[in-house]
C-alpha cells in the first residue's frame, strides 16, 4: 500500500506553482481527514510520518506498547485511505 500523501519531503520540495495549485485540493482533503483522527492515532501519525520516528521511538515517546503504536497507525491509515479514495463515477448510463 503506497501512501504518497504522507511524503512531506515531496511537499516541501515542490517548486512548480501550477503543480502546487493542482495538488491543493488533495492536500486540503488530507488535512481534513487527519483532523478527524482520534488523538492517539493522530499522535502516532505525527510522530511516524511528519517527525520521521520509527515505531520504537514513537512507542517510547508516547509511553504506550509497541503493538499499540502499530495498531493505531494501521487504523489511521485505513481511515485516511477510505477518506481520500473517491467513489467510482456513477453518473450517466453504463455503456
Amino acid at each position: 500500500m503506497e501512501h504518497a500523501a504522507f511524503d512531506t519531503v515531496l511537499l516541501q520540495t515542490q517548486t512548480d506553482p501550477a503543480a502546487s495549485t493542482a495538488a491543493m485540493p488533495h492536500i486540503l482533503g488530507l488535512f481534513k481527514a487527519i483532523s478527524r483522527l482520534p488523538d492517539s492515532q493522530l499522535d502516532v501519525m505525527v510522530l511516524r510520518h511528519l517527525c520521521g520516528f520509527d515505531d520504537e521511538r514513537a512507542s517510547s515517546l508516547l509511553g504506550v506498547p509497541l503493538a499499540t503504536v502499530r495498531a493505531d497507525e494501521r487504523r489511521a491509515m485505513r481511515h485516511l485511505d477510505s477518506a481520500l479514495t473517491l467513489p467510482p463515477d456513477t453518473e450517466g448510463p453504463l455503456t
